[in-house]
């Protein structure tokens, strides 16, 4: 074969088109920028607070959603209708969105299955699941200069959301409440703070989150002076939560980073004379603080959750025997509703299951189950791409710990606050300011 032959046979060279795509206009970036205020800041404890039936029993089904995610679709759609370049807008998505389009489809196909069966789940689907997809899909619409004002937002809301869970712990007034229901109807006010996150594990959890994410270097805004501090408040905020999980998790990566920290030093690493000088005093005044707060009884309420639990540990130990129980041919598609209401009791779990995954593939079976995780999966893994490599590791922690409880097998905004912030805190420094990259 000729030069001229196989020149002609070999197919042309595959060329990236850069579609330049402009950013979303002002209109949508100030109603983005409401959008996050009312997602962060008015979670359920203070929708209830304000007489927004969300958590309450009682109520319609209007307040059960939360209006974080009314604000989103009309935000999505209002971009959608005014984006000037609205094919090539549908090429971007194709090209760099199919896994949130993966998820939405998976989600979607659940709740059919859902109302399809008369199974239990249908209000996850859009406070957890349509929310996460609306918001991946207009995250890279927001220009560099805004994510910079995101950032500053996130780094203000958790000092004082921190100093706030702080006070409900020390003063034992909590300002925004957290009401429990149980199945048989009566409620009760809990003593854990939860500050403005809503619920102590997703408090718990969004925080060791935050707290990864600053020891590896994520948040530039945040001067270096103030990111032991800020650290530092957000971990004793995290006793005032009381999850257990994250709290553990958090001091053992915390503490395997400060030995990592001496070994270096050990190891003839120079450190600048300030920081030995502030690492020598912030030992001792830490152990003084620690033992000064135990005296004062700060960690009691901490340490009764450990020794009086409610039966949580119990049924992380039960739920893989109720799992076992039922058959392979109904895990695959979900048993009869009836049937796994009189199984859950029975094995003493009518307050939950304390795994997403064992949860949905009980209520909805394993195929559906299968399908969510991936366009999870998926979604991070898109995620991950826009952002600094760094962010793999609050990733990977953040995924450990909403294992831990029921967290996405029901109404689970958290999640969407986590892709908010890891998106402003890992953003990538050599991003075109002009267009979407």
């Amino acid at each position: 074969m000729t030069d001229a032959a196989a020149s002609i046979s070999r197919p042309p060279p595959i060329r990236t088109v850069r579609l330049a795509l402009p950013f979303a206009g002002r209109r949508i970036q100030a109603m983005l920028a409401v959008y996050v205020v009312v997602l962060f800041v008015f979670s359920a404890t203070v929708l209830d607070f304000i007489g927004y039936d969300y958590s309450a029993i009682e109520g319609t089904q209007i307040t059960k959603i939360h209006p974080s995610t009314y604000l989103l679709a009309i935000i999505f759609f209002a971009f959608v209708v005014t984006y000037p370049r609205k094919i090539d807008l549908a090429r971007y998505y194709v090209a760099t969105k199919l896994g949130a389009i993966f998820f939405f489809c998976a989600t979607t196909f659940a709740i059919i299955n859902i109302v399809v069966g008369g199974r239990s789940g249908f209000g996850m689907y859009f406070d957890t699941d349509l929310h996460l997809f609306l918001c991946c899909m207009l995250l890279p619409f927001v220009p560099p200069e805004r994510m910079i004002e995101l950032e500053r937002f996130i780094h203000w809301f958790f000092a004082a959301n921190a100093v706030l869970g702080i006070f409900e712990l020390a003063s034992g007034f909590n300002v925004f409440p957290l009401t429990t229901f149980s199945p048989d109807g009566t409620t009760t006010i809990e003593a854990r703070s939860v500050a403005l996150h809503g619920h102590p594990l997703h408090a718990a959890t969004i925080t060791s989150a935050y707290i990864v994410s600053l020891l590896v270097g994520g948040g530039k805004l945040l001067p270096p002076k103030w990111r032991v501090p800020m650290m530092g408040l957000q971990a004793t905020a995290m006793i005032a939560y009381g999850g257990r999980t994250a709290l553990l998790t958090t001091i053992t990566i915390l503490a395997l980073a400060a030995l990592w920290q001496i070994l270096r030093f050990a190891g003839g690493k120079r450190f600048s004379r300030g920081a030995v000088t502030a690492a020598a005093a912030v030992i001792p005044l830490g152990i003084g603080i620690v033992s000064a707060l135990a005296l004062a009884g700060f960690f009691d309420q901490l340490l009764e959750r450990f020794s009086n639990d409610g039966g949580s540990a119990r049924s992380r130990l039960v739920m893989l025997p109720l799992w076992t129980s039922f058959s392979g041919g109904d895990l695959l598609w979900g048993p009869d509703p009836d049937y796994i209401r009189s199984q859950t009791y029975s094995f003493g779990l009518e307050w939950g299951i304390e795994n997403p995954l064992v949860h949905i593939s009980i209520y909805q079976g394993v195929f559906v189950t299968a399908l969510i995780v991936l366009g999870l999966l998926l979604i991070f893994g898109e995620a991950f791409k826009r952002l600094e490599p760094r962010a793999i590791f609050p990733m990977i922690v953040y995924l450990l710990l909403i294992n831990s409880f029921g967290s996405f097998a029901g109404r689970f905004l958290n999640m969407t606050i986590f892709l908010i912030l890891i998106s402003a805190l890992f953003r990538r420094e050599n991003v075109s300011s002009d267009h979407v990259v």
